[in-house]
């Protein structure tokens, strides 16, 4: 069902009353009536507040890293944003984050019928607000799907706007071999850390047969990092993991996995582990650098804080009367965990934080990285 304007109520056999007190519609934005049903769709909920922006508007920053199904930072939730020409006039709507900025016309494309930002014109706005290691999980997953490249997004940047200088960064980090959000955090504490890592490494036997494919190979040594997300403790999945590790002993290869709450709690360790592989001398601030990073990112808990004070600089909360008996959005389909992997089991102190506009899950707080156990 296409989203009602208000103002044409009875065009479509309802009054205005009837749309903003009915159970079975929510007012993404004031004046536009969407069915209740889709509220928890991001794209549907576009759809219906692109009904009463200007015909430039696109959706961009995170709305459009959303709408691609990118990898996204730990956020209890995201606003909407759009942009428009930034020689129009200010257009101010609840519930809707507008910009005003000069998107170029290359830079202005299509995700169906949803008008968005490209996917380089939207990390380059993303850099404006993501810490280094946020942004450059968002390129992996990015560069990953193949919805554009390190150069198109060099190409893109525009010398001296805010974000440049992590962007820059961050690209040098990016690696499109990645799988995942978590893989890329454990590729980052090693390299991070000075330890050399070869992704997604085909592993073959003696007769040229591939035997595994495995996500991180510290280079100079027999040893294989991996991430373990939840669905390792499948059964069928547990089983395929004991073969596969039993592959890699036989080709003189060590598997060591870790999960997400190690990467976040015990990152020392892990680049310990590392070392011990390669025989070098134990560093004490080997991985200083990758702690310091954790703190800003969205793998801590001020890190998390601190991006979402800066989300909510965008926020737009829709009026209490266009919001009355809806409960807030959440976007279908895009996890409050970064893709494949679970929220690491923390408890919440953060559950009465007013949800943005699209809400993505409960946070979790996590203390400051870098203790060793």
């Amino acid at each position: 069902m296409d989203p009602i304007v208000h103002r044409e109520a009875e065009a479509h056999g309802f009054t205005s009353r009837m749309l903003r007190r009915s159970p079975h519609f929510v007012h993404p934005v004031a004046g536009v009536a969407q069915l209740a049903a889709s509220a928890d769709d991001l794209a549907s909920t576009c759809r219906a507040i692109a009904v009463v922006l200007p015909a430039d508007a696109v959706f961009t920053h995170v709305t459009s890293a959303l709408l691609r199904g990118w990898w996204m930072p730990m956020a209890d939730a995201y606003p909407i944003v759009a942009c428009t020409s930034g020689e129009t006039t200010h257009h101010d709507r609840r519930g809707v984050y507008v910009r005003r900025c000069d998107i170029p016309p290359g830079h202005r494309h299509r995700l169906g019928d949803i008008a968005v930002a490209s996917p380089e014109w939207t990390i380059v706005e993303l850099a404006e607000h993501l810490a280094l290691l946020d942004l450059v999980a968002v390129i992996d997953g990015a560069v990953h799907l193949g919805h554009t490249t390190v150069t198109a997004i060099r190409s893109t940047m525009r010398k001296g706007r805010r974000g440049v200088r992590v962007l820059r960064r961050a690209l040098d980090l990016v690696d499109e071999r990645s799988e995942s959000w978590w893989e890329t955090m454990l590729r980052l504490v090693h390299v991070l850390s000075g330890v050399a890592v070869d992704p997604q490494e085909h592993v073959v036997n003696a007769a040229g047969v591939e035997v595994a494919r495995v996500d991180l190979r510290i280079r100079g040594s027999t040893r294989v990092a991996e991430y373990d997300g939840s669905d390792h403790r499948d059964r069928v999945r547990h089983q395929d993991d004991l073969r596969r590790e039993k592959a890699l002993n036989r080709q003189g290869l060590e598997r060591y996995g870790y999960i997400a709450t190690e990467i976040i709690h015990s990152p020392r360790q892990i680049v310990r582990d590392a070392e011990d592989a390669l025989g070098v001398a134990h560093l004490q601030g080997r991985a200083d650098l990758w702690v310091a990073e954790a703190n800003l990112a969205s793998v801590t808990a001020a890190g998390r804080a601190a991006l979402m004070r800066r989300l909510r600089r965008m926020e737009q909360p829709a009026s209490r009367r266009s919001r009355r008996g809806n409960e807030p959005r959440s976007a279908s389909g895009a996890s409050s965990a970064p893709s494949g992997a679970p929220w690491p089991d923390t408890p919440s102190q953060n559950d009465q934080t007013a949800p943005l506009a699209v809400t993505m899950g409960v946070g979790k707080d996590f203390p400051p990285v870098g203790g060793v156990p």
